[in-house]
């Protein structure tokens, strides 16, 4: 018997005779499928059922084979004769009657979840799409159950846990373990399931594409019952995996409508969801720089103009014990909102020890030390210039109880400008590279506002500036005073605090030579 490859390889024969010719060209073909039905279902042998089929195709196709076979048909005399329909028919379908071995193979493998088995027969029939229809036919009979079982579970799923989330306003803390519960089931039996449909399904099939669809509605009905849980950043995750899930099929409009509402309401919370709220706003009174006041500036959220900063308990001005978080908005006359409270974060926590210890630690030493007097050094010069300080009596000096007052009253304040100045010193230092780059940025505007000025005037007397290049300049002025302006916007507590230490300073120096005068 002639193998596989040289039954294939004899074409160049009858070429008088096409009847004859066709009938040489069936007995080859048959003989390759024989072969292939004895084949594993290796790569080798379904790269064989290819040739068979394709084989068998050409034989099909052939009108010399169709006439061959009705010469036969009549000088056989069967009866009853086939009819020119029963003919037209078989002729449809003969490649698929070849071919059923190979799809009940297909069919077993996938009853017996050998993955790779049905893949290799579902590509090799997307080889075989140009022999007819039947391939493609042929394909969805063996996906559709798999299909069919995978879209059960992701419609079972979606309908459970829509019936049981609650659509009430209070029912959130309750909805949140139905939600919960909902999107670990997503996770451990639709994601595996979807993973094993595309093992088995070529990427570019349309049954892939309608189970990513599937799992798609399914996390989007999940995301919606999260808004029922209050969870608007988790429904918000939700959504935009469920539309990477659906890609451009008809599921993705809808999701992304929902998204865009859901965005909006997760911005919100992820600002304001951990915050306690609070039945009045903290002290921020000082006496003679001891009290309350607060320091900081960090997660500003540019649509509330809110901030995080921190509550201190304050002594000379200096923040001393850090006592809460709040997030607020610094309104336009100098009053702050309160929006709710934060826990303090590890650092303030160390702060607040750090203190508590230090304090203790100097009750212990004046316990065990008398300091006698000490002569500071004199501030840094400002505009308000402040005389050299002493605290040390002259030798043989007995203070008057008035003399005694006044120089009490002297240190004190001396004691508040210094501390007032060092914090000066301190923001200023911090707030330096952000003055630097608003300069920068004022100095680029003005070079900007210049040119765009004289490409006015060329234009009104010329009618030659090129507006595109206009355009543009006036887009780059807008984005760098946009920058300036949110600039300012985030450290305008810093710029404030240092704008009333100022205040504090010039206030403070005046009662200080005010008493001294006396």
């Amino acid at each position: 018997m002639l193998d596989a490859e040289t039954t294939l390889g004899l074409i160049e024969t009858f070429h008088d005779n096409p009847e004859a010719f066709a009938a040489l060209n069936h007995d080859k073909a048959l003989h390759v499928l024989f072969i292939a039905l004895s084949s594993t279902l290796d790569n080798a042998g379904i790269q064989l059922w290819i040739q068979a089929l394709r084989a068998w195709h050409q034989i099909v196709s052939d009108d010399s084979y169709w006439s061959l076979t009705s010469a036969l048909e009549e000088r056989g005399t069967f009866e009853p004769p086939a009819f020119p329909s029963e003919v037209d028919a078989l002729r449809q379908n003969a490649v698929e009657l070849a071919a059923e071995a190979l799809l009940v193979a297909a069919r077993n493998a996938l009853a017996k979840n050998e993955l790779s088995s049905v893949r290799g027969i579902l590509e090799a029939l997307q080889e075989l799409s140009e022999t007819g229809p039947w391939a493609a036919r042929a394909q969805d009979d063996i996906i559709f159950p798999a299909f069919e079982k995978f879209q059960k579970l992701c419609r079972a799923i979606r309908e459970e846990y829509r019936d049981k989330t609650l659509h009430e306003q209070d029912a959130a803390a309750r909805n949140k373990g139905i939600c919960d519960e909902a999107r670990t089931r997503f996770r451990d039996e639709i994601e595996p399931a979807l993973g094993k449909l595309s093992q088995l399904i070529p990427p570019d099939h349309y049954f892939i594409r309608q189970s990513r669809e599937e799992a798609g509605r399914c996390l989007y009905s999940i995301a919606i019952n999260f808004t029922w849980a209050d969870d608007f950043v988790g429904s918000e995750k939700l959504h935009e995996e469920a539309l990477n899930l659906v890609g451009g099929t008809a599921a993705a409009l809808e999701i992304e409508d929902g998204l865009a509402q859901v965005r909006k309401i997760a911005a919100r919370q992820r600002v304001l969801g951990p915050l306690k709220p609070i039945s009045s706003a903290p002290s921020l009174h000082t006496i003679n720089g001891f009290g309350f006041t607060l320091y900081g500036n960090s997660d500003v959220d540019a649509e509330t103009r809110s901030y995080v900063t921190t509550h201190y308990f304050v002594a000379l001005f200096i923040p001393i014990f850090p006592i809460a978080r709040y997030r607020v908005i610094h309104e336009t006359n100098g009053q702050y909102r309160f929006l709710g409270k934060l826990p303090l974060r590890a650092a303030d926590r160390w702060h607040l020890w750090l203190a508590i210890i230090a304090i203790i630690v100097a009750i212990i030493g004046s316990n065990t030390n008398f300091d006698k007097g000490s002569n500071p050094s004199s501030t840094s010069s400002r505009s308000n210039t402040v005389p050299s300080f002493s605290s040390t009596p002259s030798p043989g000096y007995t203070a008057s109880p008035v003399a005694s007052s006044r120089s009490s009253q002297l240190s004190n304040i001396k004691s508040q400008i210094e501390a007032g100045r060092s914090r000066h010193t301190t923001l200023e230092k911090q707030l330096q590279p952000v003055m630097d780059e608003l300069k920068n940025l004022n100095e680029r505007m003005k070079r900007l506002k210049a040119e765009l000025n004289s490409l006015e005037e060329r234009n009104s007397s010329r009618g030659s500036a090129d507006v595109a290049y206009y355009n543009a300049e006036v887009d780059s002025h807008n984005a760098l005073l946009a920058r300036y302006r949110a600039l300012l916007s985030a450290n305008s507590v810093v710029l404030q605090t240092l704008e009333d230490l100022e205040k504090q300073d010039s206030t403070l120096v005046n009662q200080y030579n005010a008493l001294l005068k006396r």
